[in-house]
């Protein structure tokens, strides 16, 4: 009963989102054209190669999360075709050419005849679904044709529905899958109590991903260029809201030998022209090309995407965006395997890692450009409280680290 009242309701929200697209964001366009696109993508596999592998994410964090499982088995297994499918479009934009891949896709719609026509067009040899995108048609589908499917950094809330009592037949389809990899004891737990046994607790493969990252070469040309002596503070992933929380310290403390590197989220050219207009010290924006004004700019606007993981390696401290209020907080572990004391917005409790490292005094809240005013005047008046905020979040990430070994060794043993 519980599946029949699911795919009801996903078809009527079918229809009552579809034509949304007339009307809303560029997103919601690019989400539903994206789907109608992805049969032909299909048929651009390969025919005589059957050796096929599908990991699904539902967006950019998710695919971070499953990046270090996806670099293991396109190494392990190099003749096969990986498909890789996203559910948003802000995972899909930037990684639909990622070499990790042969082919990526939006995920249909989650229906009966969508999922039955999609794993049969991939024919996967094993599934990977990244976090908690779990679809039941698409559930039914893997299980039916006994394709081995593995969920990685699941983790699971006791008031998640899925628990409740409309949960059941979702729980029976959890326990038909090959093998869950949980972020925490809690998740861990909540399984086992009901009955899900077929799970291991692993740890959050992003710690891998951003240890990984301090370890590689980070350094970036135009940054070599903006980036001197100087203090330099790197707001990562900002929406308006953090701007105008910081632009009154960016203003005051330029002329205080303090360097800005500014990275925002959603490069929205509205948005770049304001945050400029606001900006009294003396400011360049990289668009791609570096110029000779960077070296003389306290101000550096990244107008780039996929620079923000590297640009924190040239930073003293770190504010990330996305706590005040706009989509949620943002990546802090990046900026915290590098050593960086983290600044954050006050809506941050969904996130168990930002509230490990406040309670760890590694990152500090702020709400108001007040908070932010005397936070850079403790900084500049003395650094070695933050450098311990530094170490303190650097050794966390190495701390919780290893979550990717334990996933690929227990893959291994069932290979």
């Amino acid at each position: 009963m519980g599946q029949i009242i699911y795919n009801s309701l996903s078809f009527f929200s079918q229809l009552l989102l579809r034509p949304l697209q007339w009307v809303g964001s560029e997103k919601l366009r690019a989400f539903w054209n994206g789907r109608d696109n992805t049969w032909d993508q299909i048929n651009t596999l390969d025919p005589a190669n059957t050796n096929r592998l599908w990991m699904h994410c539902a967006s950019l964090g998710e695919f971070e999360q499953g990046r270090p499982i996806l670099e293991w088995l396109r190494e392990k297994y190099p003749k096969h075709q990986i498909v890789l499918s996203f559910f948003s479009p802000s995972g899909f934009a930037p990684k639909q050419k990622t070499p990790l891949a042969d082919l990526v896709v939006y995920l249909p719609w989650d229906s009966p005849s969508n999922a039955r026509k999609f794993i049969k067009g991939i024919a996967p040899s094993a599934a990977f679904i990244v976090k908690s995108d779990l679809w039941p048609n698409y559930l039914i589908q893997l299980r039916k044709r006994d394709i081995p499917t593995y969920v990685i950094a699941a983790r699971f809330k006791t008031k998640h529905w899925i628990f409740g009592p409309a949960g059941g037949f979702m729980r029976a389809h959890l326990l038909g899958l090959s093998h869950i990899f949980v972020q925490d004891h809690n998740s861990f737990d909540l399984l086992k109590k009901h009955g899900i046994s077929q799970c291991s607790l692993s740890g959050d493969t992003r710690f891998d991903r951003v240890w990984a990252q301090t370890k590689q070469d980070n350094r970036l040309d135009f940054l070599e260029v903006f980036k001197t002596d100087e203090p330099c503070v790197i707001l990562g992933s900002s929406w308006p809201e953090d701007h105008d929380l910081w632009i009154s310290s960016i203003n005051q403390f330029s002329e205080k030998g303090v360097r800005f590197i500014i990275a925002p989220h959603d490069l929205n050219p509205t948005e770049i022209q304001r945050l400029q207009s606001k900006i009294t010290a003396p400011y360049a924006i990289y668009n791609g090309e570096i110029k000779p004004d960077f070296s003389s700019a306290r101000v550096l606007i990244i107008n780039t995407i996929g620079h923000l993981s590297r640009a924190y390696a040239s930073a003293d401290m770190a504010y990330v965006g996305g706590g005040m209020g706009h989509s949620g907080l943002h990546n802090i572990l990046e900026p915290a395997a590098f050593g960086l004391p983290v600044i954050i917005g006050p809506i941050y409790r969904k996130f168990p890692e930002a509230v490990d490292l406040i309670e760890r005094k590694g990152v500090q809240v702020v709400s108001q450009e007040g908070d932010v005013i005397k936070i850079m005047d403790q900084w500049l008046n003395d650094r070695s409280v933050f450098e311990r905020m530094g170490a303190i979040n650097r050794d966390y990430i190495e701390q919780n680290s290893g979550a990717t070994e334990h996933i690929i060794g227990t893959l291994e043993s069932v290979d």
